[in-house]
């Protein structure tokens, strides 16, 4: 019937249409429309969930996509390690440095050991992610316990800036230091 008709003509196909030039793409057929990122809505409401201070919403819904991708892909998969990483960050928007410095440290071990390089960017970024964080980290007990780690990781990875395991092991010994009161 007339009203199952598309409104468009159905495009000719590509062998019937004359040669395009090759100076500018040809223009996507009547009624194409691009596929949007499918997870691009549930990013959008997850960081406005954190955004707006319902940070413990932001982490259950992330933490609900995360077991998804542990149980369809496992969990050295591409897509755990991805939620993993918005975990991650979620955990700065928390403001809680420790848990993010936590996840990094995480996400780095598992890119490594999937094989990726030391000086692959996601790797190094997710190292040098874990340092910043473990920066901010004020709890001295907690930043003492997270300096192993770290220190382990800035050895593999050092990253494009100098001195940085230094500055690690520098900090790390004073967390150990006693404690000074006034």
């Amino acid at each position: 019937p007339e009203s199952f008709r598309p409104a468009d003509p159905l495009p000719t196909p590509p062998s019937l249409h004359p040669p395009q030039p090759t100076h500018a793409p040809a223009p996507p057929p009547p009624g194409w429309a691009p596929v949007a990122d499918p997870l691009a809505s549930t990013h959008a409401a997850i960081f406005e969930a954190a955004n707006a201070g319902r940070h413990s919403e932001a982490a259950s819904m992330a933490a609900a996509w995360e077991q998804e991708a542990l149980r369809t892909a496992g969990p050295r998969s591409d897509e755990a390690i991805h939620w993993l990483e918005v975990r991650a960050d979620l955990s700065r928007i928390a403001g809680d440095p420790a848990r993010a410095c936590e996840l990094w440290l995480a996400v780095a071990d598992a890119r490594l050991g999937n094989g990726e390089p030391a000086e692959h960017p996601e790797v190094e970024g997710a190292v040098d992610r874990a340092h910043h964080q473990w920066q901010f980290v004020a709890d001295r007990a907690r930043a003492g316990a997270l300096a192993p780690l770290l220190i382990e990781l800035r050895g593999r990875v050092p990253g494009r800036r100098p001195g940085a395991l230094e500055a690690v092991r520098r900090r790390a010994e004073l967390l150990q230091a006693p404690a000074r009161t006034r």
